[in-house]
């Protein structure tokens, strides 16, 4: 019985800290060494850079006094191991972006036959946001349906946040099946991100549930898309390419067409680490590359309504 509860406790010491779970608090060395466990998982975290930064941050906590003494070099071993998306937050910085900021919420309209959803960033992680974020624009196509002839989705200035309520909103102008995935170091295709009938989500699983219906096909749909368009804004984007019936319009997105992990911290600093690549439904890779839209423009709505009328939509 000792036996198996101490191998029950080094497991917990050993593994917990995966989970946030800790037997006693880590030293500095330990919390080092919890910090490098998961930094190595990181897109980046191989090469000369990557190394250099493991070895300093391990260096220093065999010495360290404290864990704020190894914050710098868990934030240039956070970027070394997963690039410009990730990043390193110290207790306070975690603490300060608790309260998630307002919310602007996706508007539809109709205008000449012409239907725009429009579809901010989200940064709020509450279910209940993210329910009503999605439900906006897919109750609005459903309710223009009728009346339209295409579709523009703007998601212009869109940050992004979360990309699941974005896809289950305009769920209804993607085809069922893989949208795009991520692809980790090894070039291995780690997670599918998936449209059924009643929104998107992870393998076939829906993450945020919407009541909508395709639309008609054959409807011509533009979307519209710039420099800061970014992150989960820029895997819309990338959802929609190789769909028949969709051409993109204005400038290239920001470049941050990555998948992130966060995990916590023993003192509650964070690190969020870039694991994973964008692939779309054709196989492109994207590697924190900004995605060319089909036609570049300055006038992107403008290039938009003139592509629809070309398409039969007046």
């Amino acid at each position: 019985m000792l036996l198996v509860g101490g191998a029950g406790a080094w497991g917990l010491h050993e593994y917990g800290p995966r989970f946030g779970v800790y037997v006693v608090p880590p030293s500095p060395q330990r919390y080092a060494e919890i910090a490098v466990e998961f930094l190595e998982t990181g897109y980046y975290a191989e090469g000369a850079e990557w190394t250099a930064a493991r070895s300093a941050l391990l260096d220093a906590a065999a010495t360290a006094s404290g864990y704020e003494e190894l914050y710098p070099l868990i934030e240039t071993a956070t970027r070394a191991a997963g690039g410009k998306h990730s990043a390193f937050r110290t207790p306070d910085a975690v603490t300060s972006n608790d309260d998630p900021s307002e919310v602007t919420m996706p508007t539809v309209s109709v205008s000449d036959g012409v239907g725009t959803v429009v579809l901010p960033e989200l940064l709020d992680p509450s279910d209940r946001v993210q329910q009503e974020y999605a439900d906006a624009p897919a109750s609005g196509i459903t309710a223009h349906a009728d009346e339209v002839c295409g579709w523009i989705v703007d998601v212009r200035g869109n940050g992004g946040g979360n990309m699941y309520p974005m896809l289950s909103g305009v769920a209804a102008f993607l085809p069922n099946g893989t949208a795009l995935s991520f692809r980790g170091r090894g070039g291995d295709d780690q997670t599918r991100v998936t449209v059924q009938d009643d929104g998107a989500g992870l393998n076939g699983r829906t993450v945020v549930t919407v009541d909508a219906e395709k639309t008609d096909a054959g409807t011509p749909v533009a979307l519209l898309q710039d420099a800061g368009t970014g992150s989960s804004a820029e895997a819309v984007v990338a959802a929609f390419r190789g769909v028949d019936g969709v051409r993109s319009f204005g400038g290239a997105t920001a470049g941050y067409t990555s998948a992130n992990l966060p995990r916590a911290l023993y003192d509650g600093a964070s690190i969020v680490l870039t694991q994973s690549v964008y692939v779309d439904r054709d196989g492109t890779t994207y590697p924190e590359v900004g995605i060319e839209p089909d036609e570049a423009t300055d006038d992107a709505e403008a290039a938009a309504l003139a592509w629809m009328q070309s398409q039969g939509c007046r």
